[in-house]
């Protein structure tokens, strides 16, 4: 997760907030945007370890939160 570039996983959060109108899959995708963004603020001040731990933390809950249910 070292290689994840923040900001493009904030703008394919934008991008899918342009193609649902579901409420609490709004929420769920601008939450996740956020955290996207605050830790391409913080990468500069991060080791490459803890950016990879909260790179992958983030990518986990942003692959929880926004898969289908069934």
């Amino acid at each position: 997760m070292a290689h994840v570039d923040p900001w493009e996983k904030a703008a394919d959060c934008e991008r899918a907030l342009m193609l649902t109108l579901d409420p609490i899959y709004r929420a769920n995708l601008t939450n996740i945007r956020e955290f996207w963004i605050s830790l391409a603020h913080k990468r500069p001040f991060l080791s490459d370890a803890d950016f990879a731990s909260e790179a992958e933390t983030i990518g986990r809950l942003h692959a929880n939160l926004t898969s289908p249910m069934h």
